[in-house]
Protein backbone atom coordinates (compact mmCIF):
# COMPACT_ATOMS: atom_id res chain seq x y z
CA UNK A 1 0.00 0.00 0.00
CA UNK A 2 -0.65 2.44 -1.46
CA UNK A 3 -1.72 0.77 -4.69
CA UNK A 4 -2.56 2.79 -7.78
CA UNK A 5 -5.20 1.39 -10.14
CA UNK A 6 -6.22 2.75 -13.52
CA UNK A 7 -9.23 1.53 -15.49
CA UNK A 8 -9.12 2.53 -19.15
CA UNK A 9 -11.49 2.14 -22.05
CA UNK A 10 -13.97 4.03 -24.14
CA UNK A 11 -16.76 6.27 -22.92
CA UNK A 12 -19.88 4.16 -22.54
CA UNK A 13 -18.03 1.03 -21.31
CA UNK A 14 -18.61 1.80 -17.62
CA UNK A 15 -14.98 2.65 -16.88
CA UNK A 16 -15.80 5.49 -14.48
CA UNK A 17 -18.39 3.31 -12.73
CA UNK A 18 -15.81 0.53 -12.15
CA UNK A 19 -13.42 3.04 -10.58
CA UNK A 20 -16.18 4.52 -8.43
CA UNK A 21 -17.13 1.07 -7.17
CA UNK A 22 -13.52 0.24 -6.29
CA UNK A 23 -13.04 3.53 -4.44
CA UNK A 24 -16.30 3.08 -2.54
CA UNK A 25 -15.34 -0.49 -1.62
CA UNK A 26 -11.99 0.65 -0.25
CA UNK A 27 -13.72 3.29 1.89
CA UNK A 28 -16.29 0.75 3.13
CA UNK A 29 -13.40 -1.50 4.18
CA UNK A 30 -11.83 1.27 6.25
CA UNK A 31 -9.10 2.02 3.74
CA UNK A 32 -8.23 5.43 2.36
CA UNK A 33 -9.16 6.04 -1.28
CA UNK A 34 -8.89 8.88 -3.75
CA UNK A 35 -10.06 8.93 -7.33
CA UNK A 36 -10.24 10.98 -10.47
CA UNK A 37 -11.67 10.47 -13.94
CA UNK A 38 -10.98 11.78 -17.40
CA UNK A 39 -12.82 11.40 -20.68
CA UNK A 40 -13.06 13.16 -24.01
CA UNK A 41 -15.51 15.94 -24.85
CA UNK A 42 -17.78 13.42 -26.57
CA UNK A 43 -18.11 11.07 -23.60
CA UNK A 44 -19.27 8.03 -25.60
CA UNK A 45 -16.66 6.38 -27.79
CA UNK A 46 -13.64 8.43 -26.74
CA UNK A 47 -10.79 7.22 -24.55
CA UNK A 48 -11.48 7.59 -20.86
CA UNK A 49 -9.87 6.57 -17.61
CA UNK A 50 -10.76 6.19 -13.97
CA UNK A 51 -7.91 6.34 -11.46
CA UNK A 52 -8.12 5.06 -7.90
CA UNK A 53 -5.44 5.27 -5.21
CA UNK A 54 -6.04 2.90 -2.29
CA UNK A 55 -3.98 2.89 0.89
CA UNK A 56 -4.15 1.67 4.45
CA UNK A 57 -2.62 5.00 5.47
CA UNK A 58 -3.40 8.62 4.69
CA UNK A 59 -2.98 9.56 1.01
CA UNK A 60 -0.80 12.63 0.59
CA UNK A 61 -1.06 12.87 -3.20
CA UNK A 62 -4.43 11.75 -4.56
CA UNK A 63 -3.46 11.36 -8.24
CA UNK A 64 -1.79 8.47 -10.01
CA UNK A 65 1.84 8.82 -10.85
CA UNK A 66 2.39 5.39 -12.42
CA UNK A 67 -0.37 2.79 -12.14
CA UNK A 68 0.54 -0.44 -10.37
CA UNK A 69 -2.46 -2.02 -12.06
CA UNK A 70 -3.97 -1.15 -15.42
CA UNK A 71 -7.29 -2.72 -16.42
CA UNK A 72 -8.08 -1.81 -20.03
CA UNK A 73 -11.07 -2.53 -22.21
CA UNK A 74 -10.14 -0.84 -25.50
CA UNK A 75 -7.15 -0.75 -27.81
CA UNK A 76 -6.96 3.04 -27.62
CA UNK A 77 -6.78 2.90 -23.81
CA UNK A 78 -4.11 0.19 -23.93
CA UNK A 79 -2.04 2.22 -26.37
CA UNK A 80 -2.43 5.40 -24.30
CA UNK A 81 -1.93 4.03 -20.80
CA UNK A 82 0.18 0.84 -20.97
CA UNK A 83 3.50 2.70 -21.32
CA UNK A 84 2.91 4.39 -17.95
CA UNK A 85 2.57 1.18 -15.88
CA UNK A 86 5.01 0.97 -12.98
CA UNK A 87 7.87 -1.50 -13.05
CA UNK A 88 6.55 -4.76 -11.64
CA UNK A 89 3.00 -3.69 -12.39
CA UNK A 90 0.18 -5.68 -13.96
CA UNK A 91 -1.92 -5.07 -17.04
CA UNK A 92 -5.30 -6.77 -17.35
CA UNK A 93 -6.65 -6.44 -20.87
CA UNK A 94 -9.96 -7.45 -22.41
CA UNK A 95 -8.89 -10.06 -24.92
CA UNK A 96 -11.98 -9.35 -27.04
CA UNK A 97 -11.02 -5.74 -27.74
CA UNK A 98 -7.27 -5.41 -27.08
CA UNK A 99 -4.22 -6.75 -28.87
CA UNK A 100 -1.36 -6.13 -26.44
CA UNK A 101 1.97 -4.69 -27.48
CA UNK A 102 5.38 -4.56 -25.88
CA UNK A 103 4.49 -2.65 -22.71
CA UNK A 104 6.12 -3.42 -19.37
CA UNK A 105 4.18 -5.32 -16.73
CA UNK A 106 2.75 -8.81 -16.40
CA UNK A 107 -0.12 -9.08 -18.86
CA UNK A 108 -3.33 -10.91 -17.95
CA UNK A 109 -5.78 -11.71 -20.75
CA UNK A 110 -9.32 -11.26 -19.39
CA UNK A 111 -12.32 -12.46 -21.43
CA UNK A 112 -14.48 -9.68 -19.94
CA UNK A 113 -16.56 -8.88 -23.02
CA UNK A 114 -16.80 -12.53 -24.08
CA UNK A 115 -17.98 -13.50 -20.60
CA UNK A 116 -20.56 -10.70 -20.51
CA UNK A 117 -21.89 -11.69 -23.94
CA UNK A 118 -22.04 -15.38 -23.03
CA UNK A 119 -23.50 -14.99 -19.54
CA UNK A 120 -25.74 -11.94 -19.97
CA UNK A 121 -26.30 -11.60 -23.72
CA UNK A 122 -24.84 -8.09 -23.74
CA UNK A 123 -21.51 -6.29 -23.37
CA UNK A 124 -23.04 -4.09 -20.69
CA UNK A 125 -21.62 -6.00 -17.70
CA UNK A 126 -18.08 -6.38 -19.12
CA UNK A 127 -16.79 -3.57 -16.89
CA UNK A 128 -17.96 -5.41 -13.77
CA UNK A 129 -16.43 -8.67 -15.03
CA UNK A 130 -13.16 -6.75 -15.43
CA UNK A 131 -13.53 -5.28 -11.93
CA UNK A 132 -13.93 -8.80 -10.51
CA UNK A 133 -10.91 -10.09 -12.42
CA UNK A 134 -8.81 -7.13 -11.25
CA UNK A 135 -9.93 -7.75 -7.70
CA UNK A 136 -8.98 -11.44 -7.90
CA UNK A 137 -5.51 -10.58 -9.18
CA UNK A 138 -4.75 -7.69 -6.82
CA UNK A 139 -6.87 -8.19 -3.69
CA UNK A 140 -6.84 -4.40 -3.42
CA UNK A 141 -10.17 -4.39 -1.53
CA UNK A 142 -12.20 -7.04 0.29
CA UNK A 143 -14.69 -8.88 -1.91
CA UNK A 144 -17.60 -8.21 0.46
CA UNK A 145 -16.92 -4.47 0.35
CA UNK A 146 -16.86 -4.56 -3.46
CA UNK A 147 -20.17 -6.44 -3.48
CA UNK A 148 -21.67 -3.72 -1.30
CA UNK A 149 -20.26 -1.00 -3.57
CA UNK A 150 -21.79 -2.78 -6.58
CA UNK A 151 -25.16 -2.80 -4.79
CA UNK A 152 -24.88 0.90 -3.95
CA UNK A 153 -23.83 2.06 -7.41
CA UNK A 154 -25.99 -0.12 -9.64
CA UNK A 155 -29.45 0.81 -10.78
CA UNK A 156 -31.95 -1.44 -9.06
CA UNK A 157 -32.70 -3.46 -12.18
CA UNK A 158 -28.98 -4.19 -12.71
CA UNK A 159 -27.95 -5.11 -9.15
CA UNK A 160 -28.29 -8.89 -9.53
CA UNK A 161 -26.71 -8.90 -12.99
CA UNK A 162 -23.78 -6.82 -11.77
CA UNK A 163 -23.26 -9.03 -8.72
CA UNK A 164 -23.23 -12.08 -11.01
CA UNK A 165 -20.79 -10.29 -13.32
CA UNK A 166 -18.50 -9.54 -10.37
CA UNK A 167 -18.54 -13.21 -9.39
CA UNK A 168 -17.82 -14.21 -13.00
CA UNK A 169 -14.78 -11.93 -13.00
CA UNK A 170 -13.55 -13.36 -9.71
CA UNK A 171 -14.00 -16.88 -11.08
CA UNK A 172 -11.87 -16.07 -14.14
CA UNK A 173 -8.85 -16.17 -11.84
CA UNK A 174 -9.90 -19.51 -10.37
CA UNK A 175 -11.51 -17.88 -7.34
CA UNK A 176 -10.49 -15.20 -4.92
CA UNK A 177 -6.74 -14.73 -5.04
CA UNK A 178 -5.87 -17.92 -6.88
CA UNK A 179 -3.04 -17.99 -9.41
CA UNK A 180 -4.04 -16.39 -12.69
CA UNK A 181 -4.46 -19.09 -15.35
CA UNK A 182 -3.20 -17.05 -18.30
CA UNK A 183 -0.27 -14.75 -17.71
CA UNK A 184 2.04 -13.94 -20.56
CA UNK A 185 5.38 -12.33 -19.90
CA UNK A 186 5.81 -11.31 -23.53
CA UNK A 187 2.54 -9.53 -24.35
CA UNK A 188 3.10 -9.89 -28.08
CA UNK A 189 2.50 -13.64 -27.73
CA UNK A 190 -0.74 -13.47 -25.71
CA UNK A 191 -3.50 -15.51 -27.33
Amino acid sequence: MPIQVRFGGLGGQGIVLAGTMLGEAAALAGLHAAGSNSYGAAARGTTCRSDVVVSDDRIDYPHLRRPDVLAVMSQAAYDAFAPSVADGGAILFDEFTVKPGAARGAHHAVPATSTALREFGSRQAANIVMLGAMLAVTRVAPVDAVREAVRRHSRERFVETNLRALEAGLALAGGRGAAWPHVCRDPRTCD
